[in-house]
């Protein structure tokens, strides 16, 4: 036969270099899945977008091929080592083609899902206790994963084996060795000019490019301003701002304040990914009949579209930015250290984990674990059910001589969104929640009514609590309270779940806020509030004297606040009744104001820029009072976190 004029080593070689070829067409069918979530309102982005992800594409199937070439080189260098080729070079492109294809399709999964890319939140997510727990997923999303590497690690064998047999059977190559060298030098040199070109982007700030490119998986982001600056080509980007990172000095320890004779139970609940609209009789029908008896603040946001940010804004009162400095520091809320100090009796439960997210670094930094209940087995509705009960058979048992405080965090409303038989009232709900089978554009309504039904199971075991709070008269001494950590969106704004770092749409951060304090009248509150505002209104009802602003970045309820501030991971929001506006504050993403109206429709490119510089004055602030409790600022500088230039109307 033709194949045996071919050393063997020259077969391998040939063979490895066709399926390089394949492997590359495949990798670059892969990225091009992204396109349709780029920005590319002009041609010229489009061939630039598809310039990119030719050049990316052989960076990542480089990967393969440098691996293979080593090993290769090697055997050749190595005096007295030979080993048959197919039999290691084989395995280590197969291993590596596979990897990358794997990689690439889990990104676009992600981002088809949530609008990211694999990043140090998903490392995150897959390295912290309780992360992958958190996620919720299902047997049937894990059995989809299954068979879908299982399909990719089967076809990659396939088709090496193919090309092994086809050259094996003709003697010759579908490539030359010369064509595929031209076309990998000429695809490395595009690799380089367009990242020439990217950070000449990032330094001038051309958004449409930057904004097109974004879609590219694991691409390098490359920065250069320093060469430019020497080069002499003027920054005509917008200054980055990279916030809230820093040695803290936070007054989070004694507090001005008068004694009380007699300081009120504290029982916080909190409904993962809650949103507003859920308060109602006929979803939540325990909550919304003591909402008539308490406080109810109609118009009320989460200072995060995350579980991390919504929690640090409710327990601190400050914005988003700090939680990385706060989180590494171990440093606790002034709340949580001022039950500690009137010796309050604790009882913090969770149905998922104070691992994930960091609450054990953050908001419970110092509680002994044996006042920290984290339930993470079964069902996520039994856990709340079961933490309720737990809850209550401490309430029971309390010293009544002191004080108590309760947290209960429930899980049943995050995804897969879980409840038992006797909560549905949307009988028309989907089975069981595949992520990635699932059809968001078909199956959104059968999703929400899971969401619905899990919600009404959380108002049952509010229910049971608010029922044994009032056989026990303990309502009269206890303060009660109950929101969401922040909110979820179903398809409403063209995303689902939460979590988008971008874009902070109502659904994601309007969260229902009911607050019961004994003696205080019921009322609806219209005006807008936020979570920030709650532990300066806790501490305030508690005794302590002075002033919110300056332990918080904000006053307590009953002030009304002239903008709002929420955040993500890399990015925050400042809002009010008419725009929206948000920007990076990490670094990890070139700068730029991203502009919504009150609708969260986003504004033309000439329309944002009059809304950005009319808001000026209130960002400027903003990013002021995201350093104000940081060792480097003076620690007697007046708070500024109210300060707005911008008229209401603008």
């Amino acid at each position: 036969m033709p194949a045996q004029h071919h050393r063997p080593d020259t077969m391998t070689a040939t063979v490895l270099r066709s399926y390089f070829v394949v492997l590359y067409l495949a990798v670059f069918a892969m990225i091009s899945l992204f396109w349709g979530f780029a920005d590319t309102d002009s041609a010229i982005l489009k061939l630039l977008l598809i310039a990119a992800s030719a050049s990316h594409a052989a960076l990542y199937t480089l990967i393969p091929v440098g691996l293979t070439w080593a090993v290769q080189r090697i055997n050749t260098l190595v005096p007295g080592l030979r080993y048959p080729e197919a039999r290691i070079l084989y395995p280590l492109a197969y291993l590596g083609g596979s990897l990358v294809l794997i990689a690439l399709y889990a990104d676009y999964r992600v981002y088809t899902l949530y609008d990211y890319h694999l990043n140090g939140f998903v490392w995150n997510l897959v390295s912290t206790r309780g992360g992958i727990d958190a996620l919720g997923a299902t047997h049937s999303t894990m059995l989809t994963v299954a068979l879908q590497v299982g399909a990719f690690l089967v076809a990659n064998a396939l088709t090496l084996w193919g090309l092994h047999y086809l050259h094996h059977a003709t003697g010759r190559s579908a490539v030359s060795a010369r064509s595929v060298r031209y076309a990998a030098i000429t695809l490395i040199i595009g690799l380089c000019v367009g990242e020439i070109g990217h950070a000449y982007s990032v330094h001038t700030g051309q958004e449409g490019y930057l904004q097109a490119s974004d879609v590219i998986p694991f691409r390098f982001n490359t920065t250069a301003s320093g060469t430019f600056n020497r080069l002499g080509i003027e920054r005509t980007a917008l200054t980055e701002r990279r916030i809230a990172s820093g040695e803290i000095a936070y007054p989070g320890r004694h507090l001005e304040a008068k004694a009380l004779d007699h300081y009120p139970n504290v029982i916080m609940l909190v409904g993962e990914s809650f949103r507003w609209d859920l308060l109602n009789p006929e979803i939540t029908p325990n909550l919304w009949a003591f909402s008539q008896q308490a406080l109810r603040f109609d118009q009320h946001y989460s200072g995060g579209n995350r579980t991390r940010m919504g929690l640090f804004s409710m327990f601190y009162g400050l914005y988003a930015p700090y939680w990385y400095s706060f989180e590494r520091q171990r440093v606790a809320p002034a709340l949580m250290n001022f039950l500690r100090d009137r010796d309050y009796q604790l009882a913090l439960h969770t149905s998922q984990s104070f691992d994930y997210p960091e609450l054990r670094h953050t908001v419970f930094t110092d509680v002994p674990e044996q006042y920290m209940q984290e339930l993470q087995q079964g069902e996520p509705w039994r856990r709340d059910r079961q933490n309720i009960s737990d809850l209550i058979d401490k309430l029971d048992q309390r010293d009544p001589q002191r004080p108590f405080y309760g947290f209960m965090f429930f899980e049943s409303t995050h995804a897969p969104y879980t409840f038992p038989p006797e909560a549905v009232i949307r009988p028309d709900f989907e089975p069981e929640l595949d992520y990635l089978r699932m059809n968001l554009q078909t199956n959104i309504d059968r999703i929400h009514a899971r969401y619905i039904n899990a919600a009404h199971h959380v108002d049952n075991e509010v229910g049971r609590l608010l029922d044994y709070l009032k056989q026990h008269n303990m309502l009269d001494n206890t303060i009660v309270l109950f929101t969401g950590d922040h909110g979820e969106e179903f398809m409403e704004k063209g995303h689902w779940g939460h979590g988008r770092d971008k874009v902070f749409p109502e659904e994601q951060i309007r969260v229902p806020l009911v607050l019961w304090m004994p003696g205080q009248a019921a009322k609806v509150v219209q005006h807008r509030t936020s979570h920030l505002q709650i532990s300066p209104t806790l501490l305030t009802r508690l005794g302590v004297t002075q002033p919110p602003l300056s332990y918080s970045s904000a006053t307590d309820l009953f002030t009304p606040m002239p903008y709002f501030v929420t955040g993500g991971y890399d990015y925050m929001a400042v809002f009010d009744e008419h725009y929206k506006i948000t920007f990076p504050f990490t670094g990890s993403d070139y700068f730029r104001y991203l502009s919504n109206n009150a609708q969260d429709q986003a504004l033309g490119r000439e329309d944002a820029r009059t809304v950005v510089a009319r808001y000026q004055g209130t960002i400027d602030a903003v990013v002021e009072e995201s350093q104000r409790f940081l060792r480097k600022r003076s620690q007697q500088a007046p708070p500024i976190g109210l300060v707005t230039t911008c008229d209401p109307k603008c």
